[in-house]
């Protein structure tokens, strides 16, 4: 048998391998061995980064498309946790030195940093939290990293800010300066350009970022902003360092600016970094937010967030060890600007109704304040007649912060302001010590102590001291007798107090058990005055004895609004030094010019509102608030300063006065009483009554606001013009007496009830901004008649009320909205149908009541309105309110003011004839930024 040669297939597969083998090891010698450093020094790492485009916020405008809120493009810093890590020690040496670089790198630019972190150091050594209440409890869950408030333990939720800047230090949190048990290294600090020991604003920085990161940890990739609004310098000694700052960026993002200052701030509102409620509530949404994101907070801004907000785009990119990108990747997700909107606001009516507001308030300010250091104010029957003290003044301006006292004591305060503050020291101390003389006393009965201690006492006990309200015994009877009337044995309720645990902190604790109650009530008082000291409030008080018996005389107080800047140097200043104007003329001097604001001192008055509406559609043109506040400084990086000024100023600027304060009507109501009247057949045009200056059909008798009474009153509309309480209280006693044999204050009421409601004065205004729910009158079917009662609505509700009256009938949602995507058409909550003859005497009556009143009288159109007076306290002024339209015989706009505590209804006419005059005849000789001259004329 022949056998056939030939090569093997296995073979021709092992020449293959070897030949296929050869080619490898030479490429590989090739790449390693001969070209290898061209390679090593042309390779670049190429890294995968996701990056956020930051939607561009949209702008809100007003009626004519002037900008109110816009955006700027400013660069940033920013910080990333996308390192990848050996052992968590590297990971924490790593972050702390990176963020220790960038904030010391940062300072020597002079740039502000963002910190988030809500501690500072305190004024005496440790430190203290920059939040109170619910924003505090905020906080304090993130930092323990608890979802919900509620979930945290007693003992983190009582955490001081001491402790816990000791907790964040530590090696359960940021570890600063040791990990897993054992210290960092001289190499270490050195390795990661950390030093051995930072200083107490190097370690806040550090934490202050750390913080801002964890609040971000479930979205790592996402970076956080630690720096906005950074110069060009600033940016490129950045960019040079990158090789050695992990994670850290230079980027651009829309910074948000605001037009029209402190009157359009309750408007506009303000944004901010979303807070983690505003996450979680973002997330059951749908949306994904990061712990940077900027959300509007109040006002338009966060009614309209929605659509202002846009959409973040979403887009991968390729990066190499510096961070420079070598290569676009994939766009997960488009960025979609947010839309605009704009407001039926005109911006121009809305600076000049401020103004008008702050110029008439100045001007009843300076009508009642008077050249005495005290008033009694229960020496007079009319409260238009209280007068304002000078020397409340002078501590006005310590009491509201406009003298800064802490300042006082500071390195670099003046020769004056180190001598006031020594003074106000050892004063504090020698009050306290008369605070401790009288407690100690075996009887410290407070009803026979000297004044000014039953003031500090009063202070102690009812705001320093933190009473445990769950273990607080309200029956008891020495605590009834302290809340009923002051008078009590103050050791005694203390020694209650302290045996009972009522006090939140002071006294023996648990090492102290078997203390003695004297020797328990001896450390509570030592605790407590010691605290008293130091307390900002208390000394306050301490500087308004020191006012009161000129150990600050009235000259130093002035001369300190120069000394910390609050006024420039001028002609008065000279004056007030050599003596040449007096303390008292100074005041007033600048009172007038607005050199000094009422809102600054939060006196009675000191604040005021006014809306001003389209009759025709509801749409609200003006809406303003005063005191106000500049959105500009509490957006972006917020203002800490000016936010805590703002949220501690007794004026309450943050409170919408226009949409927030609720106060009774007043005389404003009454023509919802006449045509309740009308109506239901109780008067007609023609009934006539005889006004005696007293209703005394029914106890308590009401007099009339004209105490010698009108005389003949000979129909609805005389009724009105002359505002006539007894013809108002007569219509609502015919209502309690129908088809009854007695007067009925129940059936009275209802009826009231009834038409308050057809005018929707039971509902919100329907504008977009917060609002308080009013409340129709429920007690007092007689006063309710004439506008008091229990009757409580905001200027905004009875600026849709008047607008109704104007338009006879239409009731609409008022709205600050004219456009959103699209025209935003009217919204009408209900229509009012009444015959004409009804409509016609209210508008009559109105109109002649216009007509014979000062201010509105002597305008060149023909105006409709009603005043009124709503008592709030026999020892304050009473508010001034007015309600009216123009023209009246075809009405264009209507308008609701109030001036809180402005004596008299005719100062809230004057204010609304100011704004009438401004805004039909263009005379802005009525802007003048001086104080206005103050009516004494009572229409109502």
């Amino acid at each position: 048998m022949k056998i056939k040669k030939g090569i093997s297939r296995l073979a021709i597969l092992a020449g293959l391998f070897t030949i296929m083998g050869s080619i490898l090891i030479f490429r590989l010698y090739q790449l390693q061995i001969i070209e290898g450093k061209s390679y090593e020094e042309n390779f670049e790492l190429r890294i995968k980064k996701t990056l956020t485009e930051k939607a561009v916020r949209g702008n809100i405008y007003d009626c004519s498309g002037e900008l109110l809120a816009g955006n700027r493009l400013v660069s940033t810093i920013t910080i990333e946790d996308n390192g990848t890590y050996e052992t968590d020690r590297e990971r924490q040496l790593t972050l702390n030195g990176t963020i220790y670089r960038v904030m010391k790198l940062l300072k020597e630019q002079g740039e502000e940093p963002i910190n988030e972190l809500k501690i500072e150091p305190g004024q005496d050594g440790g430190y203290r939290y920059l939040a109170e209440g619910t924003a505090l409890a905020r906080f304090k869950a993130d930092v323990y990293g608890k979802a919900y408030i509620e979930d945290m333990t007693s003992q983190e939720a009582a955490i001081d800010a001491d402790e816990m800047i000791k907790y964040l230090k530590s090696e359960d949190m940021y570890s600063l300066y040791s990990e897993g048990g054992r210290p960092y290294t001289d190499k270490e600090y050195a390795e990661y350009g950390l030093p051995g020991k930072m200083t107490e604003e190097e370690e806040l920085a550090v934490i202050g970022v750390r913080y801002m990161l964890s609040l971000n940890s479930y979205q790592k990739y996402l970076p956080v902003t630690i720096a906005r609004e950074i110069s060009e310098k600033t940016a490129a000694a950045v960019m040079e360092n990158k090789a050695v700052l992990q994670g850290i960026d230079v980027s651009e993002e829309w910074m948000r600016v605001y037009n029209g200052g402190d009157a359009f701030g309750h408007i506009l509102g303000y944004t901010g970094v979303i807070s983690a409620e505003e996450m979680e509530s973002a997330r059951k949404r749908g949306e994904d937010p990061a712990a940077d994101d900027i959300v509007g907070k109040t006002g338009i801004e966060y009614y309209m967030d929605e659509r202002l907000q846009g959409r973040d785009g979403i887009k991968e990119v390729y990066v190499n060890n510096t961070g420079k990108v070598l290569q676009e990747g994939e766009i997960i997700r488009e960025e979609s600007p947010g839309g605009d909107v704009t407001l039926s606001i005109d911006k121009e009516l809305q600076e000049a109704v401020y103004q008008i507001l702050e110029q008439r308030i100045a001007g009843i300010l300076i009508q009642n304040i008077i050249d005495a250091r005290s008033f009694d104010v229960t020496s007079v029957a009319d409260a238009s007649d209280i007068k304002i003290p000078v020397y409340d003044v002078y501590y006005a301006l310590f009491d509201n912060d406009v003298i800064d006292m802490d300042r006082m004591g500071e390195d670099g305060a003046s020769a004056l302001e180190t001598e006031l503050s020594a003074r106000i020291t050892g004063k504090t101390a020698l009050e306290a010590g008369r605070i401790r003389t009288a407690l100690e006393n075996e009887k410290a009965d407070y009803g026979s102590m000297p004044e000014e201690l039953q003031i500090y006492l009063t202070y102690m006990l009812d705001d320093f001291l933190e009473w445990e309200e769950d273990r607080l015994d309200k029956s008891d009877g020495i605590y009834r007798a302290w809340q009923q009337g002051k008078q009590t044995d103050i050791r005694e309720l203390l020694m209650r107090g302290i045996e009972k645990g009522w006090f939140a902190a002071g006294g023996a604790d648990e090492g102290d058990k078997y203390l003695t109650g004297g020797e328990s009530y001896a450390l509570f008082l030592d605790e407590t005055l010691e605290g008293l000291e130091n307390d900002k409030g208390f000394r306050k008080l301490v500087c308004r004895q020191m006012i009161l018996s000129d150990g600050i005389s009235p000259s130093e107080v002035c001369r300190l609004l120069y000394e910390q800047g609050e006024l420039k140097e001028d002609e008065d200043y000279g004056r007030l030094l050599s003596g040449g104007i007096s303390p008292y003329d100074f005041i007033i001097a600048k009172i007038a010019s607005l050199q000094i604001t009422p809102g600054q001192l939060a006196l009675a008055p000191c604040s005021g509102s006014a809306v001003i509406t389209d009759v025709n559609t509801g749409k609200v043109l003006a809406c303003v608030s005063y005191p106000g506040y500049d959105s500009s400084r509490l957006a972006n990086e917020m203002d800490t300063d000016y936010y805590y000024k703002l949220y501690h100023d007794k004026s309450a600027p943050f409170y919408n006065k226009a949409t927030q304060q609720l106060t009774a009507p007043g005389s404003t109501f009454k023509p919802v009483t006449v045509i309740e009247g009308l109506q239901e057949g109780m008067i007609d045009y023609h009934t006539a009554l005889e006004c005696d200056g007293v209703f005394d059909k029914v106890e308590p008798h009401l007099k009339c606001w004209n105490w010698s009474g009108h005389g003949l009153i000979t129909g609805a509309a005389d009724a009105l013009k002359n505002s006539c309480n007894d013809y108002l209280c007569e219509i609502s006693y015919r209502m309690g007496m129908s088809g009854r044999e007695e007067f009925s204050d129940d059936q009275a009421l209802e009826y009231i009830q009834k038409y308050a409601s057809l005018f929707d004065l039971d509902k919100e205004s329907g504008i977009e901004i917060t609002e308080s729910s009013p409340q129709i009158s429920d007690h007092y079917g007689i006063p309710s008649a004439i506008g008091q009662g229990t009757h409580n609505y905001s200027t905004s509700q009875l600026a849709r009320y008047v607008t109704t009256l104007a338009n006879q009938g239409t009731s609409y949602k008022l709205s600050l909205i004219e456009e959103a995507g699209t025209q935003q058409a009217p919204r009408i909550e209900s229509r009012i149908d009444l015959p004409p003859e009804v409509w016609d005497t209210v508008k009559e009556g109105m109109e002649e009541f216009a007509s014979s009143a000062s201010y509105l009288g002597e305008l060149n159109i023909r105006t409709a309105g009603k005043s009124g007076t709503a008592q709030e306290s026999d020892i304050r002024p009473d508010h001034a309110l007015f309600v009216g339209y123009a023209p009246a015989d075809a009405p264009k706009i209507a308008a609701a003011v109030r001036i809180a505590n402005g004596y008299t209804s005719g100062n809230a006419v004057a204010a609304a004839a100011d704004m009438f005059k401004y805004y039909f005849e263009g005379d802005e000789s009525v802007l003048n930024s001086k104080a206005s001259q103050a009516s004494t004329v009572r229409t109502d």
